[in-house]
């Protein structure tokens, strides 16, 4: 689970690009709602992933971390980003 906490906090830079969108388009963009269950031990290493980057003063959701992760999984296995 390090390793994925680890992948996590080294693609920040997407991270800083998506937060640098203006609001207006970040609120444009179509929002689901899922029930994702998780294990301990990636329940742990999402808090304190979320804690981590508020530590570092950027503003973040839960939500964003999730997509984050989804994101990068779906490039890592398919070879393509999804855009």
């Amino acid at each position: 689970m390090n390793q994925a906490v680890q992948e996590l906090e080294q693609h920040d830079s997407k991270e800083a690009d998506l937060q640098k969108e203006p609001a207006a388009m970040q609120r444009g963009k179509k929002k689901i709602k899922a029930t994702i269950y998780l294990t301990e031990e990636a329940e742990q290493a999402f808090t304190e992933l979320y804690i981590h980057r508020l530590r570092k003063d950027r503003k973040i959701d839960r939500s964003m971390i999730a997509c984050d992760a989804i994101q990068m999984l779906f490039e890592k296995e398919c070879g393509t980003p999804s855009n």
